[in-house]
């Protein structure tokens, strides 16, 4: 369904009440990043984000004019509220502007809470993927590369069901399509059912080790058939890899994994997709098996610590050790990152020319990027991103190397 309202001043309006509503009960007040009142079992905070990008990139093409460009834009800027009416209800609500389109919604959830350590959700939520269930405020790097762009998916409307202990959760997910898709109206909507395992193996002080896997099954519906494709790295400009729509059903298993010792750490997804590719048209021919994944390393120079929570099997919000606010110079990390992806075999097991026409983009991406973060504060976050990449397509003239560098001014709360 399209959104016509206007998230900001619904928002607003939640603050207004809310908060109103709060200041005529004996409440207490907190400070996380914005003001968070509680009032016995009750609590409500303001939230929002504000992702500021400069963006160059250089495109080498084979054959064809050689471009540059750059670009200056509110990557995301998103207001919201979130809270619990009990120890048994909670909600969290944020939508914005995402590099200056319409306004969207982000997180939707409503969620119940049976026990401790099991929760019913539903709304507009994501269920799988270590880097994907990762807040964009925390993720190591500016954009989560081809693996975030087909190889989880990001924020559909879904019913959820979670449970955890101190070092493993289990969910289960029944999805549709994202709230902000315009309605079906003439046939049936996607529909997809995930299912994720996350493990704490190691959980000291100095040293947590995350293991998780994860299962996807998708049903196009009457909806575009599923296309797989990825941009260098950002979320700026083309996307040079393309399979073109050709994902009538689609069955990915994934893996994940993650060692943080102290201020060093490495994280890395893997994910093999079978596809089953449409039957009829232009995109005929073999179901292909496609392969998409990347490695990281981070260190801290200042002595912080990538802030885990194996109760999650997600990262959090870094503690900054000397911020700013208390006379130090903040928290200093540094990156490095290998992505890859293989969607050649959506070219090659094709049976026709005309199936080979549509993935003449079907080819193998690869690609290394440095990033540096700098965070005044555990709420400010400057960043530079510097990624190489090589896009080898199956058809002659279409191979493409870019060079990007990107920079972002980010403030949350």
């Amino acid at each position: 369904m399209k959104i016509k309202t206007s998230l900001c001043a619904g928002a607003a309006l939640g603050v207004f009440a809310i908060a109103g509503a709060a200041a005529a009960q004996d409440t207490a007040t907190a400070w996380k990043g914005a003001p968070q009142w509680t009032n016995d079992d009750v609590q409500f905070k303001v939230r929002g984000r504000i992702l500021l990008d400069t963006v160059f990139e250089d495109v080498d093409r084979e054959a064809g004019a050689d471009q540059n460009f750059r670009e200056f834009r509110g990557r995301q800027v998103f207001l919201g509220v979130e809270g619990k009416l009990n120890n048994y209800i909670a909600y969290k609500i944020e939508g914005g502007w995402v590099n200056g389109g319409s306004p969207s919604w982000d997180d939707v959830v409503l969620e119940i809470k049976p026990t401790d350590s099991t929760s019913l959700m539903f709304g507009n939520i994501k269920a799988a993927g270590l880097e994907n269930l990762t807040s964009t405020r925390f993720t190591t790097f500016m954009d989560r590369g081809p693996f975030g762009d087909f190889g989880v998916d990001s924020y559909l409307a879904s019913a959820v069901v979670k449970a955890n202990g101190m070092n493993w959760t289990v969910t289960g997910a029944i999805q549709g399509d994202s709230l902000n898709s315009a309605d079906v109206t003439a046939g049936e909507e996607r529909i997809g059912a995930t299912g994720r395992v996350s493990f704490a193996p190691v959980l000291t002080d100095a040293t947590k080790v995350h293991l998780a896997a994860s299962a996807r099954w998708r049903d196009h519906g009457d909806e575009s058939a599923f296309a797989y494709q990825s941009r260098p790295n950002t979320n700026f400009g083309s996307r040079y890899i393309n399979s073109g729509a050709i994902g009538d059903k689609d069955t990915t298993f994934a893996v994940e994994g993650a060692v943080v010792h102290n201020a060093f750490s490495l994280q890395g997804e893997y994910a093999n997709i079978s596809v089953d590719r449409l039957k009829s048209g232009a995109s005929a021919g073999g179901d292909p098996n496609l392969k998409v994944g990347y490695v990281f390393a981070s260190f801290w120079p200042t002595g912080e610590m990538r802030n885990y929570d194996a109760a999650k099997g997600e990262f959090g919000r870094p503690k900054i050790l000397n911020p700013i606010t208390a006379g130090g110079f903040g928290g200093v990390e540094l990156a490095l990152r290998y992505d890859w992806a293989d969607l050649s075999d959506a070219y090659g097991s094709a049976s026709t020319a005309a199936s080979r026409t549509l993935s003449q983009d079907a080819g193998k991406y690869r690609a290394w990027t440095v990033g540096v973060n700098y965070y005044p504060t555990g709420y400010v976050r400057f960043q530079a991103n510097y990624t190489k990449g090589e896009n080898d397509n199956p058809v002659a003239g279409r191979d493409v190397d870019v060079d990007v560098f990107q920079m972002r001014a980010q403030l949350d709360f």
